[in-house]
Order: structure tokens, then sequence, then C-alpha cells
């Protein structure tokens, strides 16, 4: 009987050490990267860099404003020659980006319970399932050799950046570096066209207003240096007058002001007697800046549309294989979304937000693309099922969002900070 007795205390310890153990490592798990793997990029103008690899454990996934030029605790330093360090080196680097969220609160008609929804449309590069579908860039890269779009123009002076300033620029690379040319909105992109409306232009033209004066006074309570730099490179450019095309064009592709019956001069989804006052607009307005999760390495400038789908489809798989973690760079900064190779989505970007809550028939919403007539459909979708919110529809949600929602996390911090209800 001592013996048994024996072997059943020997057996409970054993769990409550192994249980001790694990909790410990958890613990210790959550302070520290997993394991670090060292690897000397031979490109002569990059530094060495820590990678740390990714393990099995999934953390919850959370992100919050960051500055991007400060170091953070057991990663490597940020070098001097990281390309956001030279974009703060140089404002006119920046992309800047106008964004508009509408959101509405209603009663779900399956749960009768009452959800605060969000009007997406559906990801058209295949890095998530929804996106705002309503971002417009007053200022941008694009190829050296590509054509200035529509509605753009080159930047003056003319401004460009070399590829090999990205992190995830191709390493061991004999060739020459390719470069990028910065372009900006054209002050006119709407005028004299089948796009032409004076009633949205002179709507625009009043935000724009509002959003300049409300910059001035929040700068006055910005704190940090990064937080300095970014209010003054928005106010530069909210101080261009091509900015009314930008916010023109963002309103456009949320479909707000379109009307509803091509034929009819008059009836619009939401009416400029309805639409919030510009400065309402303008106290909703956050600036937050878009880190990308970018290919790596980053493709060529003659990879085909059928190559850079399947890098997207298979980046996942390759992540985990690489050991490189999917919700941070090797420097620690978090990332804000899934990217395509496309450079301007590090962007300073522009959130304005339109309640809709008391407005009618907006179920059948339609949006345009940026520079043509198609209707691009759009529908409102619950914080929940966007991950922005848990389960539980009422609680910040802390699960990824990359994958489901391209602005999740900025929607999420939206609703952290008072300016979406949940």
């Amino acid at each position: 009987m001592m013996l048994l007795h024996g072997i059943v205390f020997f057996f409970i310890s054993l769990l409550l050490k192994s249980a001790l153990s694990f909790v410990a490592i958890r613990q210790y798990d959550s302070r520290i990267p997993h394991s670090i793997t060292i690897k000397l990029c031979n490109t002569s103008h990059r530094h060495q860099y820590i990678s740390h690899r990714y393990t099995l454990y999934q953390h919850k996934c959370t992100w919050s404003p960051q500055d991007l030029t400060t170091d953070n605790g057991g990663y490597p330093t940020i070098p001097e020659d990281d390309y956001i360090k030279k974009y703060q080196q140089n404002s006119e680097f920046w992309p800047v980006e106008f964004f508009v969220v509408a959101y509405r609160r209603i009663q779900n008609k399956e749960t009768k319970q009452y959800e605060t929804q969000i009007l997406v449309r559906r990801s058209a590069n295949g890095t998530s399932k929804y996106g705002l579908g309503s971002g417009v860039p007053v200022t941008r890269w694009v190829l050296s050799h590509a054509n200035v779009p529509k509605g753009y123009e080159l930047s003056e002076p003319l401004t460009t950046f070399d590829a090999c300033w990205y992190p995830e620029y191709p390493k061991n690379r004999e060739e020459e570096s390719w470069k990028y040319k910065k372009i900006d909105m054209k002050e006119d992109a709407f005028t004299d066209n089948v796009f032409e409306d004076d009633e949205l232009k002179t709507y625009a033209t009043k935000v724009r207003d509002a959003l300049r004066s409300e910059m001035i006074q929040q700068q006055n309570v910005k704190s940090s240096s990064w937080e300095l730099s970014t209010a003054s490179i928005v106010k530069k450019n909210l101080d261009n007058s091509n900015s009314v095309a930008a916010i023109q064009g963002s309103f456009r592709m949320a479909g707000l002001f379109e009307k509803k019956d091509e034929g009819s001069d008059d009836e619009r989804y939401v009416s400029f007697d309805d639409a919030p006052a510009p400065s309402q607009l303008a106290k909703s307005m956050r600036i937050y800046t878009m880190f990308p999760q970018m290919p790596d390495p980053m493709p060529l400038p003659t990879t085909s549309a059928k190559d850079l789908q399947h890098e997207i489809a298979t980046r996942r798989d390759r992540m985990t294989e690489n050991g490189r973690n999917p919700h941070k760079d090797k420097y620690g900064r978090k990332y804000t979304h899934i990217s395509t190779s496309n450079v301007s989505n590090t962007i300073h970007g522009i959130y304005l937000s339109v309640d809709t809550t008391n407005l009618n028939d907006l179920d059948d919403i339609y949006g345009l693309d940026l520079f043509g007539t198609t209707k691009v459909s759009r529908e409102w979708v619950s914080l929940k099922d966007l991950k922005v919110l848990n389960k539980d529809g009422t609680t910040i949600g802390n699960d990824d969002t990359k994958s489901t929602f391209i602005s999740g996390f900025i929607v999420r911090q939206l609703v952290k900070e008072g300016v979406i209800p949940r």
C-alpha cells in the first residue's frame, strides 16, 4: 500500500512540475523572441540583421499606432539607411492617402441585436477578403519606367527613390537596382470630363478647409517627434490645393454621394443636405501610418501578374518555412496589413469617419472606380465579422485581422478611441 501511495505521489508531483514549467515557458515566451537566427546581408549597402524565427505559438495579434523609427527591445537596431528613416529625412518621400470610413448602427435581421457595420468592398488584390475601398493617394510612388496613371502628374521637382533601400529588396542581386518616382494627384483631376461633379467638389473643398483648421489645433497637442513630423507632413499635403481632388475621389469611391439613377441629376444615396457638417468630419479625422507585410524578396518589376498572384497565394506557407514572423518585421515593427509589392502601401493615412445610422436606403449602395464609370458593389459587414470585435460583438478583438479586412487594425483603433461605436 505504501508503495502504491508513493507511485501516485510521484506522478502527481511530476504533473505539477510539468504544469508549472509550461506556465513559466509561456510567460517567458511572451517577453522575448522564441529563437533567433543570425544572417548576413551580402549587399554592400545593407546591414547585418537578426531574423526572429516564428514558432508554432499563435499569439493574439494586436496593433496600436507606432513610431516606425524607434528601436524595439529584444530586436536589432533599425539601421540609418532604413527606408522609413530616409522618408523622415525628406518629408517629400512620404505617400499620403485619404480614406472614408462609413459606418452605421443597425439591428441584425437574424439575431435581432444591434450592431455596428462598416461599408466595405471585396478586396481586389487577393491579400484580404475585404477592404475599405475608398483610399485615394494625394501623393505616391510608381516605378520609374511606368507611365503616370490617369489623374496624376510627376512631382516637381522630380523625386526618385532607389528600390535597394527597401528591406525586401532581393539580396545578392548583381544587376543595378530599379527606381521609383513620386507622383501627385492633379488639382483638376475631375474637371472637364465625365467625372465632373460640382456639388461634390464644393463639399470636398469645405471638408478640406475644415481639416486644415483641425490640423492646426491638433498640432498643439502632439507630443513625440514622430507625431509632430506626421502631422506636419499631412498638414503640408492638405495645404496643397490638389488635396481637394483626393478627398473628392475618396467620397466618389465610397459611393455615399453617388446618384441612385444615372438619368437623375438630383437623387443621391446621401444628399448634401443630409451630409455631415465638414467640421464634424474634421473632428473624426485620425492619422495612422500603415506599415505593410511586403513580399520578401520583393518581386522584380518584370514579374508577371500571374506570378504576383501566386506569390500572394503562397506567401503564408513560405513565411512558415523560412521562419518569417507574419506579424512583425525583423526590427519588431508590427504590420498593419498584408500587401502586394506596391511600395506606396507604407503611407500616412487620413481617415474620415461618416455616421450613416440615420440615413435610409443605403443597402444597395455602390461606389465607382477612381477614374472610370464602373460600378463597384459595396456591402455592410459587422465589426464582429470583420474581426474588429470579438464574437460577442461588444469587446475589442485581438485576433489577426490581416487576411479578413485590410484596414482591420485601423478600424479597431477607431473603435478604441471612440470615433466609431461598438
